[in-house]
């Protein structure tokens, strides 16, 4: 009994670790979203929103990018590299068990006398096994760090993820934007060149001054000017997209027009659904975690390392008898060391892990309230460009009335030209902004999903082949 009291103490302490356990800060989370819709789909974040824009080739991108995104691929190997220290750091809890083998030859010599030297040889063979017992958990600690880690690293990749996710959507949509303002200022050139073509016969025969004519060639020159800065702009959204979905760069294949896309239905979620659906928040919580655990990395150096050390093998002058039982030699040891003086480098450690940990504690609770930030933005911006573009809309249809009454007027010799190419350059100018303010309200329902996270991020990582294998 006397010797159970010793090895139940040694079990005890064993099953404890220094530093503290982790535990997740109090967070304050607004009960509602200010500005949530008033009808909302409970049940869109489990979804793969990007369909409902009912655009076969923007979902073939969407599968192209998280299959082949080179970020993605990056963060892949992350993963790999942290579970590599994962495992390293549980090696530590296991014994290593090492061998060591040996021959010697050399020339003794006695007496000096004749025939007294003689060459000997020594064979040895041995297994040893090392364990360092993690009497105060911080091995444990180490490991849970390592672990902690890992997870991170994964929260990082489904961040990865859903970035990519959201910037082929929008670069998608910034294309068709583009598509859509450049067959805009094509028709507008087309239809200034033909009215030029007119002028020119009408000033031919003197039925139009030639400040007209002049009127309506600065018009059409202007409007032929608004087309190179489109086209370079279509090149560069053509390249972006096109890394994105890990191609060279080059063009790209159009689907559905800007006009015949379908906006999402708007989701719905409460603010405390943000902690578990956000891989941001998910990881900083893992990097806290981490951090956490290295306090007791740190505060268990202040005790002693405990290892035990054994072999066993054998020793002989002849190879045949290395293994006999004459030969046989064996040792078992233990060892305890420690510092007794250090400068304050332990003390320096444990401040520094406990600084650390305070600052990943901040930086988690800074990613949550910027999450919330990121929704009520998005759900601001998507009402705004909402009504934006209802105006704009309505202005588009005002300016084309205008023009068209402009020109009747003119017709009619009841208005200079100038009315005409004014209500022109409206017109244009209020097409061109209703198109850019189409693109922005349908990327701002694609940031309101990317904002709230959800279950689609999974459903996303199937399709992905640069996932984890490892659970």
């Amino acid at each position: 009994m006397k010797y159970l009291t010793p090895l139940l103490g040694i079990t005890l302490l064993s099953a404890c670790a220094v530093g503290p356990d982790y535990q997740r800060p109090a967070v304050d989370i607004p009960s509602s979203f200010q500005y949530a819709p008033s009808k909302a789909q409970p049940d869109a974040l489990d979804t793969e929103w990007w369909r409902q824009f009912n655009d076969p080739i923007l979902d073939q991108y969407v599968q192209e990018a998280v299959q082949h995104n080179r970020n993605l691929a990056i963060a892949l190997a992350n993963i790999n590299a942290a579970a590599g220290q994962l495992t390293v750091a549980r090696s530590a809890l296991y014994p290593s068990i090492g061998y060591q083998a040996g021959a010697t030859r050399g020339l003794s010599s006695g007496e000096r006398r004749a025939g007294s030297q003689r060459v000997s040889n020594s064979y040895q063979v041995a297994a040893n096994v090392n364990w360092e017992i993690d009497l105060w958990g911080g091995l444990r600690r180490q490991s849970e760090s390592a672990n902690a880690q890992l997870e991170a690293s994964k929260q990082a990749r489904r961040g990865v993820l859903l970035s990519v996710a959201g910037a082929t959507v929008q670069t998608y949509l910034q294309l068709r934007g583009l598509d859509q303002q450049l067959n805009i200022a094509k028709d507008t050139v087309n239809s200034y060149q033909r009215t030029v073509e007119l002028f020119e016969l009408q000033f031919k025969y003197g039925v139009i001054a030639r400040i007209t004519l002049e009127q309506v060639k600065s018009q059409y020159q202007e409007a032929q000017s608004n087309i190179p800065p489109i086209e370079k702009a279509i090149v560069s959204t053509e390249n972006a997209l096109s890394i994105l979905m890990g191609r060279n760069p080059g063009p790209i294949t159009r689907g559905k027009a800007l006009d015949a896309l379908t906006a999402p239905v708007i989701p719905s979620a409460l603010p405390s659904s943000l902690l578990s659906n956000r891989p941001d928040i998910l990881e900083a919580e893992r990097q806290l975690e981490a951090a956490n655990a290295q306090i007791g990395v740190a505060r268990a150096q202040y005790f002693p390392q405990i290892s035990l050390t054994s072999l066993a093998g054998g020793v002989s002058e002849q190879l045949n008898n290395l293994l006999k039982a004459g030969s046989s030699i064996w040792s078992l040891a233990a060892q305890a060391s420690g510092s007794v003086f250090s400068g304050g480098s332990t003390q320096g450690q444990v401040k520094s892990a406990e600084a650390q940990t305070q600052a990943a504690e901040q930086r988690y609770l800074q990613t949550i309230q910027q999450s919330f930030a990121d929704v009520e933005n998005a759900l601001s911006s998507y009402q705004a460009d909402g009504k934006t573009l209802k105006s704009l809309t309505q202005l588009v249809n005002t300016n084309l009335e205008y023009s068209t009454l402009a020109s009747l007027q003119y017709n009619g010799g009841l208005a200079p030209y100038l009315t005409v190419l004014d209500a022109q350059r409206q017109a244009y100018s209020a097409q061109q902004s209703a198109t850019s303010a189409r693109v922005a309200y349908l990327s701002s329902a694609a940031n309101l999903y990317l904002s709230l996270g959800g279950d689609w991020i999974n459903q996303l990582d199937q399709q992905s082949s640069n996932k984890p294998s490892l659970h």
